[in-house]
């Protein structure tokens, strides 16, 4: 039943001013509306509840670990964990946060295809809280340590899953990648990480972080293994209506090993330019060896590419700050937000929440609200104004190619202010504007530490970087 309480909330968020005799027939106009509604039940569709045991592995990389059965089909023989803001069916998600309280009865899109398609589901892996950060550390259930560098963050958001792979514990881990954080941890870690075409991989049972930038992709061994992780994954889901087809429709991964003789690739200037000296010499050696093989290198400039990283922390903490102040409701084309997760974001415990997830809400509604949107929109415009130019850099180029991240992975407790953060993401984040695949590959070590060359191709042209990919390899 809607009454008079109601209506004039909702008046008064639109800005609506209404006189006494109004509001009555407005809140029987909303009760009819209600009893329509009322024939559409906010459900989902359950699947059998998994087992599963704490996380017990010595880099922290297991939040749950699950028994899951091995199966048939182009995933057989690969074990497979999930990051903590995909749903497994009755293991509590957190997103990396001890103010959620959620066991899902379903199971997100990807676990069902990653199982579907024969990989044998071992767990859930530990996350940034929210996936708000890049280093690892500020999950409620501890930091993460990364297998390839003993003194240095494994980086994030999906900081448990680049070290499950690094440390051998799984074939291939998926993690979501909003301003870079499959590509991050894949370098720090020593990992492949790829990032697909945006919403080539649906988002049904994920919990997004910001909906127009999130993509969920695949960490893992190797290339192939990446892309035959992504073919399981990949395609439109009618539970999300964002989702899209990925082209081509042949299998992506069978490019793995194709030649590389003729392709050419063009060289971030920018990227390169701010790179350590050491990250910049292991770069250029794989580069070197891509030209070994017969690819043509030639420098490129990508106008206001250092911008690009805080146009994505505006997009996204405004994005964030909106899911919370809408109680988890995305309206719209949506992401594939099952119900069970919207109440429970609506019932999140804030007084449990990490201080980076309070301050990241309130500023940027803040911002949103003293700006009435104005920084959002203008944020989603250079973001147009880059990718048209992403584009036309393409338009006689096969990829781009850069460093994954300017620097090797930071020291535990080194990235403490937003700048420091907004450092780590400078590579990344422009192509998680854009759309673009990315992949990240590692490309040797500087100072002993993981260093990753990062490889991008234009929408749905994941077969030039599984070739070029697997050449770096």
């Amino acid at each position: 039943m809607v009454d008079e309480r109601h209506v004039e909330a909702a008046a008064e968020r639109l800005g609506v001013t209404l006189d006494g005799t109004e509001t009555g027939s407005y809140a029987a106009d909303a009760t009819d509306a209600a009893a329509m509604a009322s024939a559409f039940e906010p459900s989902t569709d359950g699947r059998r509840p998994r087992e599963y045991t704490e996380g017990d592995d010595e880099y922290n990389a297991f939040l749950y670990r699950v028994d899951g059965a091995a199966g048939d089909g182009p995933l057989g023989g690969l074990s497979v964990a999930v990051k903590d803001n995909m749903a497994v069916a009755g293991v509590p998600m957190t997103c990396g946060s001890a103010g959620v309280e959620f066991v899902p009865e379903y199971d997100a899109a990807v676990v069902e295809r990653l199982e579907a398609g024969g990989a044998t589901l071992v767990g859930t892996t530990n996350m940034d809280e929210f996936a708000l950060t890049t280093t690892g550390e500020t999950c409620a259930h501890g930091a993460t340590r990364n297998p390839a560098a003993a003194d240095a963050v494994p980086g994030g958001s999906s900081s448990g899953s680049g070290a499950a792979v690094a440390a051998g514990l799984v074939d291939a881990a998926l993690g979501s990648d909003t301003g870079g954080s499959v590509r991050i941890p894949a370098a720090y870690c020593g990992v492949v990480g790829l990032k697909p075409t945006h919403r080539t991989v649906p988002r049904f049972g994920f919990a997004d972080l910001a909906p127009s930038l999130d993509h969920v992709g695949p960490l893992a061994t190797s290339v192939s293994t990446a892309f035959r992780v992504y073919d399981a994954i990949s395609g439109p889901d009618r539970r999300d209506l964002s989702s899209r087809p990925a082209r081509p429709a042949a299998e992506t991964h069978a490019a793995a090993g194709d030649p590389v003789d003729g392709a050419t690739v063009g060289v971030v200037r920018e990227a390169m330019d701010v790179a350590e000296p050491a990250v910049r010499e292991a770069v250029g050696a794989a580069l070197g060896d891509l030209e070994d093989a017969g690819v043509e290198t030639r420098r490129v400039s990508l106008p206001r590419f250092e911008e690009m990283a805080s146009a994505v922390v505006v997009i996204a903490n405004c994005e964030f700050a909106a899911l919370l102040g809408n109680r988890g409701l995305v309206r719209g084309s949506g992401t594939g937000y099952a119900d069970p997760w919207r109440s429970a974001a609506a019932d999140l415990d804030w007084s449990a929440l990490g201080e980076g997830v309070v301050d990241s809400a309130v500023t940027f509604e803040a911002l949103y609200e003293a700006t009435e949107g104005r920084a959002y929109v203008g944020a989603q415009n250079a973001r147009e104004r880059f990718t048209a130019a992403v584009d036309d850099a393409l338009g006689d180029l096969d990829a781009l190619a850069l460093p994954t991240t300017p620097t090797t992975a930071p020291d535990f407790g080194e990235v403490t202010t937003a700048a420091d953060v907004i450092d780590t993401i400078t590579n990344t984040s422009p192509f998680d504007l854009t759309g673009n695949p990315a992949l990240s590959v590692p490309a040797g070590t500087a100072d002993g530490r993981p260093v990753g060359l990062q490889l991008v191709a234009d929408w749905f042209d994941e077969p030039t970087l599984a070739r070029l990919g697997a050449e770096a390899e």
